[in-house]
């Protein structure tokens, strides 16, 4: 890991630090060949605000990133949200309607058995959050972010109940459970179910539900925030394009720790007119090791890696055809050590082996520019030179060779 700290004693110097170190960080990652989006984020257990992840599109990821292919909306699914269309519903009836369930113990199962749409439903999830039991509120068809929850709340342990905890609290199993008339515990709820009616949710009696379940009247909700997950398909929130979720890896992340650290280290120093002033930090940071991985998975094909020249480990391999011939061995000496010269990471392939084993290992570690040296070529002047992203090809004379790859080099970094 890269890391990077700015320590400054005023908000204007944070955000100009941060500015910077975005902007060198997109560069940074245009030079890898990486396409690195910029997106909205939790900060985490760190603390801080105005996150930013940078995440590389890549079906070996293991984050989700949603997007918009209209503007310039991006967020990892711990952060994104979506402008959700209006539902009206029907009044319902004045009070909850109690109706028994007893095969139906999840929201499909409500579905398939009682002809309840999963979006009418109210799913009731139980956490302990630092220590005290919760309910939770979402839509049916609705999942849960738990960074969501815990970034709305500031806590600093959350995890899901036990059936033991949520029977001997509610007395009731996971399955039919509700908030109905529960008081004594903090109820958050999802925006998604604000002004809902004629909903249906558990009853906190085993195989028992309520239909007729107007939100804000029978359920004590003491927060409502943005809890749920995004999903592919829903509006943007700023232009209310359809958007993507697409699978990346996280290959940087940079916020704003603020003073969290510094007051509880103690740490000051003197301001500009002679006081006392605690620092406000940003962090930064780059996973190398995410990064070249990325970049693999970025950048290659059927037959291996192929590098981008600037993290290639060798830029040029000079391979050999025919090693005996002692004008063939001069001549990919002359060019290794001319190359070397020039500050080139060259590679030199004299082995005693066939041209297509040769050819293929090259091709595999990724190399992106192959220059072959043979006996056929050299009857005429010339040695090969091939790309690696591209496979072409060229003929270039021995005295122009390495001045051609230097090109090559320069205008691809």
């Amino acid at each position: 890991m890269k890391d990077s700290y700015s320590c400054v004693v005023e908000p204007a110097g944070l955000d100009r630090s941060f500015d910077l170190h975005r902007a060198a960080y997109e560069r940074i990652f245009a030079r890898l060949g990486l396409p690195a989006i910029a997106v909205q984020a939790s900060s985490g257990s760190m603390g801080g605000s105005t996150s930013v992840e940078f995440m590389s599109p890549s079906e070996a990821g293991e984050d989700l990133v949603v997007r918009c292919p209209g503007c310039d909306y991006a967020a990892n699914t711990e952060k994104a949200t979506s402008a959700l269309p209006v539902v009206v519903d029907g009044p319902g009836p004045d009070v909850p309607e109690r109706f028994d369930t007893p095969e139906a113990r999840t929201i499909e199962e409500l579905t398939r058995r009682h002809d309840v749409p999963a979006e009418r439903q109210i799913k009731t999830l139980v956490y302990v959050v630092d220590g005290r039991l919760t309910l939770i509120l979402v839509r049916g068809d609705h999942n849960l972010v738990e960074q969501k929850l815990i970034d709305t709340l500031a806590a600093t342990a959350v995890r899901p109940a036990t059936a033991e905890e949520i029977q001997a609290t509610l007395g009731a199993s996971p399955g039919s459970l509700g908030a109905v008339g529960v008081t004594g515990l903090p109820v958050l709820a999802d925006e998604a179910l604000r002004s809902r009616t004629d909903m249906t949710t558990g009853a906190n009696t085993d195989g028992v539900h309520l239909r007729g379940v107007s939100v804000e009247r029978d359920i004590a909700v003491q927060c409502w925030a943005d809890l749920r997950e995004v999903t592919a398909g829903e509006p943007c929130p700023r232009c209310g394009t359809p958007l993507e979720v697409v699978v990346t890896i996280e290959v940087g992340h940079i916020f704003k720790l603020g003073r969290k650290y510094t007051e509880t280290l103690g740490v000051s120093v003197l301001g500009p007119d002679g006081g006392r002033v605690v620092p406000i930090m940003g962090s930064y940071g780059i996973g190398v090791e995410r990064a070249l991985a990325s970049i693999v998975e970025t950048h290659h094909d059927e037959k291996g890696i192929v590098w981008p020249v600037s993290v290639a480990p060798f830029e040029v391999a000079v391979v050999v055809l025919g090693g005996s011939d002692e004008k063939v061995a001069e001549t990919a000496e002359s060019l290794y050590r001319r190359l070397r010269g020039e500050r080139v990471d060259v590679l030199m392939d004299d082995r005693d082996e066939r041209p297509g084993v040769k050819f293929r290992d090259v091709e595999l570690i990724g190399i992106p520019y192959r220059i072959t040296v043979g006996a056929r070529g050299l009857a005429g002047g010339t040695v090969e030179v091939t790309t690696r992203a591209t496979g072409e090809t060229r003929a270039v004379p021995v005295a122009e060779a390495a001045e051609h790859v230097r090109k090559l080099l320069t205008a691809a970094v």
